[in-house]
């Protein structure tokens, strides 16, 4: 092995020292020539380190031709299933490690077939016997000559792999520890070899990296152009084989294969001592590696000392600096000692009040406009010196803390001192108006009075009470329930007088007694009864149905101070309504329904009506409410102002702000403002504060509002449409502002009046299903029929015009009341014929057409004539069943007249459908004989007779009432005619060839007709 390695080297690793550089550069312009079979190879600057021979299976259907090896004695050994080759492994000049399987002639030149770095291993595994399994992109199954050299190839490869790679491949089967266990002799020579390849490493890092490349450049160059002369061609001593082979003790007919495995064991000795050599000789490399360890160690020792006398001049340093710090510190801790000082006593000067200023906040009385306003600008310098800004590090000293608790203990007391005398103030001035009698309201005389001198005198507090609600919140919202509480007696029993005059002498209401046509009640039971029994409807209500109102009766011309006004409807005749319109449109705006006035230095609002005048309820409930609404306003915006309810409310600075030194005339504006809604605010704070204000004020006024609806509607409850009609039109006015209590009550009032509609129409509903049973007349028409233009009159009367939720209201109770109407008449007309089983023209039978053309003849003529578009659909409805009914009655009575000639063709009529024309001849009963013989029997005077008797018979079943019995007539002369011209077709088509003709003429027909109309 010893040689091997040694031909290794001269063929193929030259090394990478000087000896071989110098060695390929010899070489540079020598050739080698190759062997047999063999080509050349070029010289690696690449140095062994390990060389191992193995044998691998040859692969199958190839190497056919390869030469068969043979023995020293020239015996062949046969063809051979695995094949050898030698494992190296080397270390390039940059450090690089690599595998190469070289191939071996049978020449002895040497070549390398594959190379791998050591980073291509992907595993190694040592398996059975002598053999090893390793995996380089590919597994690569090789056996070893003996376990000696697997241990000692498998020991080179993990030590090198864990030490160079930095991902370890998979080791199987493979233990560094034991592998070295295992090794039979001193592994000290794999120290040494690797002591020689470390120094290798650290030779080739030492030189500059640009020289190495250019080195490996050459060296490549070198051995690309250079290939390795083969081994037999090699200069070397002459061997006598005879004399070797002797030395073996071998014979030509001795054991080859023995003879080759001694050789081979000796060839493993020989090399493994070469390799003991190449070691043993480093052994000086290795001891100057160790002494320069020493001199590291010593140079690491004396670096430590240098570091430690570093630190301890840092630290000294540091203490210095610190020591510097300090100093300055205390410098800076001084002067700023000093600016703190001045900074707080500036602090201290600026919260400082003058004397005056506090006598003002402790003494100053607030009965007149002086104290007052010298109580503002006291609090002003206050807000001011308490607003003031100070730093958040100064505001913990102790002595600015002081200060400002004195400054908000004055605050306090004053803030006390003021809610104390306005909360007693509240009570004087309301108490004042409850013993005013000239602001009762009285018969004829029905006033609702502002407070203007509350008003202008709260005023002069607006600034205090705005200075308030920045410093006590609690007390603030005290003086509002204390305001609250005071002002909602004086509305209280303001409202109640109003109202009470207004229910005993102003409100013309039905009573039982009194006939309403328009309602839908049933014999000998009152309105009141059927009211008492309704149930609710279950027409839907809108919240926001409101609108005009109307009146029942010409109320006498109750008028609104300085604002004549008229009813504007009337009944009389409910057909022929006599509408007075002149004052429609003012009265339904709430702004002329009532006059301001100067009383008493307060504003009136009132109602100038004569003492016996009466008002209908909706009229009565409109001015009301044009007198009240407006009052309700002007509240709000009140407290709205005194209490600063608004966005900037807080702002002690605004210039708009009221003070108590306002002049007169600026005053007098305001008010006069506080009457004009505000529009809507956007603060739902804000907005709820005040509607539970207002709500407080007004509560037990909407309570009496509502309760005197219930009194105005009990006599007739068709006043709450114009009660829906009034309350829409002032939710128009007010709808887009912010006076969200008002519109509570408006609502309020539009439910409870639409609760009574809602059972008033349950009733009238009712009274038509219960007409079904109690009505006994089944003829003619009937009431109900006849009351619905009435009640639609009337209604639309009290809606005049209206186009709101109101009509809407009214457009579904129509609905609702036809739709019964009709159920009705056809319920009524079923039971006619019940049980009946007659001829067609049976009286009772008869009775049903008579019915319904009545009654549709009624509604269509009296709805058709009010114009009404939402019952459009219903009048065509009503003409449709009209025209149906009276075409069947026509058809029934000219029956008789008729007599055979109708039978006779009829019965045609009834063959047609089954047989031809030609075939109706022959049928006995109705050949050319019975056509002639019935045709002599109805001549023109037999016919004149028999109209004569059929006009008679209508006559008796419609009067002239309406026009009706003449539409009659003419439908059964349009039907009679209709069956003459029927019955010429019929001679003709199936009696061609016959000269018989009806005895009469159209003309004559006609002529009948008319005669009879004429003398009637």
């Amino acid at each position: 092995m010893g040689d091997v390695r040694q031909q290794l080297n001269h063929q193929l690793f030259v090394g990478f020292g000087e000896a071989g550089i110098a060695s390929q550069t010899q070489g540079k312009d020598t050739r080698s020539a190759t062997s047999e079979g063999g080509g050349p190879t070029d010289k690696l600057s690449e140095k062994l380190v390990l060389s191992v021979r193995v044998s691998e299976e040859s692969k199958k259907g190839k190497e056919k031709d390869k030469d068969k090896d043979k023995d020293d004695d020239g015996a062949k050994r046969g063809k051979s299933s695995r094949k050898f080759r030698f494992i190296c492994i080397t270390v390039k000049k940059n450090m690089k490690i690599r595998i190469h399987k070289v191939k071996q002639s049978k020449g002895g030149s040497f070549t390398v077939s594959k190379t791998w770095g050591l980073d291509d291993i992907k595993s190694i595994e040592s398996i059975e016997d002598t053999q090893v399994l390793i995996n380089l992109g590919k597994p690569y199954q090789w056996r070893l000559d003996d376990m000696e050299k697997k241990i000692e190839f498998l020991f080179t490869l993990a030590k090198l792999c864990r030490k160079y790679l930095k991902k370890q491949p998979k080791f199987i089967n493979v233990e560094e520890d034991s592998l070295r266990q295992q090794m039979h002799s001193d592994t000290s020579f794999l120290s040494a070899t690797e002591k020689e390849f470390t120094n290798t490493m650290a030779a080739i890092s030492k030189r500059g990296k640009d020289d190495v490349v250019a080195e490996e450049d050459e060296a490549d160059d070198i051995l690309a152009e250079d290939p390795v002369l083969p081994l037999m061609e090699l200069d070397g001593p002459n061997i006598d084989l005879g004399e070797v082979l002797n030395d073996f003790d071998w014979e030509a007919s001795g054991d080859a294969a023995a003879l080759e495995t001694r050789l081979v064991t000796e060839l493993q000795a020989l090399e493994a001592a070469n390799v003991h050599a190449i070691i043993g000789s480093e052994e000086q490399a290795n001891l100057v590696v160790d002494q320069l360890d020493h001199a590291i160690l010593q140079l690491d020792q004396i670096d430590e000392w240098i570091s430690h006398y570093t630190q301890l001049l840092d630290s000294m340093g540091q203490d210095v600096h610190q020591i510097e710090i300090r100093h300055k510190g205390m410098q800076i801790a001084a002067a700023n000692q000093k600016a703190l000082l001045k900074e707080v006593e500036s602090i201290l000067e600026s919260l400082r009040l003058p004397a005056y200023i506090l006598d003002i906040l402790r003494n100053e009385p607030l009965t007149d406009v002086d104290g007052i306003s010298q109580s503002e600008d006291a609090v002003k310098k206050l807000k001011e010196v308490t607003q003031r800004k100070i730093d958040s590090d100064v505001s913990s000293l102790q002595a600015i803390k002081e200060r400002l608790a004195f400054l908000n203990f004055h605050a306090t007391s004053f803030a006390v001192r003021l809610h104390d005398y306005l909360n007693g103030y509240f009570g004087t001035l309301t108490d004042a108006y409850l013993h005013d009698k000239a602001r009762t309201s009285k018969k004829g005389d029905l006033r609702l009075h502002n407070h203007d001198t509350l008003e202008e005198k709260l005023y002069r507090f607006c600034f205090l009470l705005r200075w308030l609600k920045t410093v006590d919140t609690r007390k603030h919202y005290n003086l509002q329930m204390s305001y609250v509480q005071e002002i909602a007696r004086v509305y209280n029993k303001e409202v109640h007088d109003f109202v009470e005059q207004l229910r005993t002498h102003h409100i013309h209401r039905r009573t039982e007694s009194e006939e309403q046509d328009y309602v839908f009640s049933l014999p000998l039971v009152s309105v009141s009864s059927a009211a008492t029994n309704a149930i609710k409807s279950a027409i839907p209500f809108s919240k926001a149905s409101h609108g005009t109102l109307p009146t029942d009766k010409p109320a006498r011309s109750g008028r609104i101070k300085g604002a004549p006004w008229k009813s504007r409807h009337r009944d009389g005749d409910p057909d022929t309504p006599e509408n007075d319109g002149d004052d429609v449109a003012s009265l339904r705006r709430r702004g002329s329904t009532a006059t301001r006035s100067s009383v008493a230095g307060n504003s009136v609002l009132s109602l100038d009506i004569g003492g016996d005048e009466r008002m209908p309820p909706d009229e009565a409930l409109r001015h009301t409410l044009s007198v009240l609404l407006p009052v309700m306003v002007r509240e709000q915006n009140f407290i709205t102002d005194l209490f600063s309810l608004h966005k900037d409310g807080e702002d002690l600075a605004d210039p708009q702000a009221p003070t108590a030194d306002q002049p007169i005339e600026r005053i007098h504006d305001w008010q006069d403002s506080l009457g004009q809604p505000r529009p809507q605010n956007n603060d739902l704070k804000l907005n709820k504060r005040i509607h539970e204000l207002q709500q407080g004020i007004f509560n037990d006024v909407r309570a009496e509002v509502l309760g005197t609806l219930d009194f105005a509607l009990k006599g007739d409850q068709t006043y709450a449409i114009g009660m829906m009609v009034a309350v829409e039109d002032f939710v128009d006015d007010y709808k887009e502002t912010c006076h969200s209590y008002l519109m509570e009550v408006l609502d309020d009032i539009n439910k409870k009046v639409g609760g009574v509609f809602e059972k008033f129409l349950e009733e009238q509903i009712k009274a038509i299903d219960e007409s079904k049973t109690t009505l006994k007349k089944r003829n003619g028409i009937l009431s109900f029929v006849r009351t619905f233009p009435k009640f639609v009159q009337r209604v639309e009367n009290i809606l005049n015009g209206s186009t709101g939720n109101a009509q809407r209201t009214i457009n579904q109770a129509y609905a609702r009341i036809i739709k019964m109407i009709f159920e009705t008449l056809d319920t009524m007309a079923q039971q006619v014929t019940v049980d009946v089983k007659a001829a067609p023209d049976d009286k009772e039978s008869l009775n049903i057409h008579i019915l319904h053309v009545e009654n549709m003849h009624h509604f269509y003529s009296f709805i058709r004539e009010r114009k009404v578009p939402s019952l459009d659909v219903y009048v065509k409805q009503a003409k449709s069943i009209y025209d149906v009914h009276l075409d069947a009655y026509c058809k029934v009575v000219i029956r008789k007249p008729l007599g055979r000639l109708w039978d006779f063709f009829e019965g045609i009529e009834g063959l047609l459908k089954t047989n031809t024309p030609e075939e109706i001849n022959y049928h006995m009963q109705y050949n050319k004989g019975a056509l002639k013989e019935v045709v002599r029997k109805y001549p023109g005077k037999e016919i004149k007779k028999g109209l004569e008797s059929l006009y008679k018979k209508v006559e008796k079943h419609f009067t002239d009432e309406e026009g009706l019995l003449q539409v009659v007539w003419r439908g059964i002369q349009e039907e009679t005619a209709k069956r003459y011209k029927r019955y010429g077709e019929l001679i003709e088509l199936c009696y061609p060839e016959t000269v018989t003709k009806l005895e009469f003429t159209m003309d004559e027909l006609l002529g009948y007709f008319s005669e009879l109309a004429r003398a009637h």
